[in-house]
């Protein structure tokens, strides 16, 4: 078999595997009786099962099982960050933000569900996170701490919380490459580096290798926004705000490979056999959506 194809496949199992995590978790959760719950427990589950690469738990699964760990082991942890994205998206989707009717080919989670149950159902998966965390590694208080803090860093005011507040502040104001760069490690980095960086230090990586991993991740992460930038590039309002609109789209393109090289030079500092994540770089350079 091609090796493209079967990692490809590979990547496909993981991603089916993350899926059917967070809708067992979601659909099981013991929560409050009545149809109010019930109603938000239907939103929570309409926008964390709507489709999606899962790029973030996938590679929190990848950088364990390249430690030596399992994903049986990490997949808490990974449902956790992905919650956490799937409330940033409920968010952004909010009339008061990006104000977006569809997201993946469907109805945003606020056109059917409502902007108040819309709010809520972001809430919840957010504080979920949290719980999901002490629930599963209740047995070392150390890790549950070290946890919390890295997840509440990335995804708030020192996160993508405080990305979301320069991007909004920032209009229609044409940043230079070091702001905008700025802004999408807050917004979209941070999470995506908090993924690799919890994954390590639940698989017991070492201190060098955790911060070697922890810039794979946060050079991943701008890959990954400015790889967006390049499939984006020609739609509306997307000059002022993007890298293609700076530099234009050649430039760009070489600014992704550029990354993307360092990114994977970070990799190898680790392991030298990490043809998954190798082929997840390489997939986020030709990716089409």
């Amino acid at each position: 078999m091609d090796l493209a194809i079967q990692l490809d496949q590979e990547m496909s199992l993981k991603v089916q595997t993350v899926n059917q995590f967070v809708e067992k978790y979601l659909s099981e959760m013991e929560l409050p009786q009545g149809p109010a719950i019930a109603e938000l427990r239907k939103s929570m589950l309409y926008s964390a099962t709507n489709g999606g690469k899962r790029f973030r738990p996938v590679l929190s699964v990848l950088i364990a099982e390249m430690l030596g760990s399992s994903a049986e082991k990490v997949l808490p942890f990974a449902t956790a960050v992905e919650l956490i994205h799937t409330y940033s998206l409920i968010h952004d989707d909010l009339p008061c933000m990006d104000n977006d009717d569809m997201r993946r080919g469907k109805p945003t989670n606020h056109k059917v569900f409502g902007e108040d149950f819309a709010l809520l159902a972001g809430d919840a998966l957010l504080t979920e996170a949290f719980l999901i965390i002490a629930k599963n590694y209740s047995d070392n208080g150390f890790l549950v701490g070290r946890l919390v803090q890295l997840l509440s860093e990335a995804a708030g005011i020192r996160g993508m919380v405080g990305g979301q507040a320069i991007d909004l502040r920032a209009g229609q104001k044409q940043l230079s490459q070091d702001e905008l760069t700025h802004l999408h490690l807050l917004k979209t980095g941070a999470l995506i580096r908090v993924a690799v960086e919890g994954a390590a230090i639940i698989a017991g990586a070492k201190v060098h290798d955790v911060e070697a991993l922890k810039k794979f991740g946060e050079g991943l992460g701008l890959a990954f926004q400015v790889a967006d930038d390049v499939l984006d590039h020609g739609e509306k309002d997307q000059d002022v705000r993007s890298f293609t609109g700076i530099i234009g789209l050649e430039n760009t393109k070489t600014y992704l490979n550029q990354i993307s090289r360092n990114t994977m030079a970070e990799l190898h500092k680790v392991s030298a056999d990490a043809v998954m994540l190798e082929y997840l770089v390489n997939f986020n350079i030709s990716r089409k959506h």
